[in-house]
């Protein structure tokens, strides 16, 4: 079910609070070394967020929040060649889905597809011709992302690795749902890159 009521806009100094407490929700929905959820330092607080704008004020435009009843409701975060990444080395023509977060309560209204409709539209306006973005393997998005048009990537044996030993050192070990083998751990807990071509 798709909500009309619910509009895209890019970020603007009025939702950063909002913005800041979704992101730190969303970032504790995760857990490093088992136990440490990643937004537990003050990395992710309204006001460091604020000193990166600050800093770089051409990631606010590229940063698009879904507002409902004047509420921020989602985000999606893109990086363009030449902007701060952490995770990701951006290539001339990307657009880099750094994050993306639906609030729990507005799940399943079209919020999601609106805010990569609208970051297409923003990567085209910039110039890009493809986007990307990393998303571990078995998380439900990945349906999304492939229904607007997303392609898996193949990997290389390295990056598999690295991908794999990456997820393990940041978020510990996990429980395997059908057991404990190894096939399954390495097989699911990675991420996966994924890729579209812009018309």
């Amino acid at each position: 079910m798709t909500d009309n009521s619910i509009t895209i806009e890019s970020l603007q100094d009025k939702h950063v609070a909002e913005f800041a407490r979704l992101r730190t929700t969303f970032l504790n929905s995760k857990f490093m070394c088992c136990c440490v959820p990643l937004g537990w330092d003050e990395s992710e607080s309204e006001s460091a967020i604020r000193k990166k704008f600050k800093k770089h004020p051409e990631m606010m435009n590229m940063t698009g929040v879904a507002i409902l009843d004047g509420k921020v409701v989602g985000y999606i975060q893109l990086i363009l060649h030449g902007m701060p990444c952490d995770l990701h080395k951006v290539k001339p023509g990307e657009a880099y889905v750094d994050s993306l977060a639906v609030d729990p309560e507005t799940r399943g209204m079209g919020c999601g597809s609106k805010l990569m409709a609208w970051s297409e539209e923003t990567a085209r306006s910039q110039g890009c011709t493809f986007m990307t973005l990393s998303v571990i393997d078995g998380n439900r998005a990945i349906s999304l992302y492939e229904r607007k048009g997303y392609v898996i990537q193949k990997q290389s044996c390295s990056r598999r690795f690295g991908s794999f030993l990456f997820m393990v050192c940041c978020f510990g070990p996990v429980i395997c749902p059908t057991g404990s083998t190894s096939t399954w751990y390495f097989s699911h807990f990675r991420a996966l890159d994924m890729r579209k071509e812009l018309d």
